[in-house]
């Protein structure tokens, strides 16, 4: 037996290891969402999702992404970084870094203003494209 654990009795009635399906109590709860409820508004640009990686991960990917979608012609983009509650000490570190790339990339960002509530309110920044221009 191993340190701290003891054998109670299983659904069999003896001691034992408990086997079988264990769920959650989450699995069985119904969930209310009307039917007619979009997965996003409908009116939201394409979107950029950095929450829950790394800040290299992150800004790897929203470089990458934002030139894709440059390139496409998209004119907005809807960069989700999250509002920072769960990093180290409280202290969001995505949402910062990835506004001051978008202010010193004036090449491929026109601008760039925090999304409205309905997209993401503090956790988010809509950024608008330059048109690329091909040569």
């Amino acid at each position: 037996m191993g340190r701290g654990k003891s054998r109670r009795p299983g659904p069999g009635g003896a001691g034992g290891t408990r086997r079988g399906k264990h769920r959650s109590i989450r699995f069985d709860a119904e969930q209310d969402w009307p039917e007619d409820r979009p997965a996003r508004a409908p009116d939201a640009p394409p979107q950029i999702l950095l929450r829950m990686l790394t800040l290299d991960e992150a800004m790897r990917r929203m470089v990458q992404q934002l030139r894709g979608y440059a390139a496409r012609g998209v004119r907005e983009v809807l960069v989700v970084h999250g509002k920072g509650t769960r990093s180290a000490g409280g202290i969001p570190v995505l949402g910062p870094s990835v506004r001051e790339w978008c202010g010193s990339h004036p090449d491929l960002v026109a601008s760039w203003r925090e999304a409205p509530g309905k997209w993401g309110g503090a956790g988010a920044i809509v950024v608008t494209l330059k048109v690329v221009k091909d040569a």
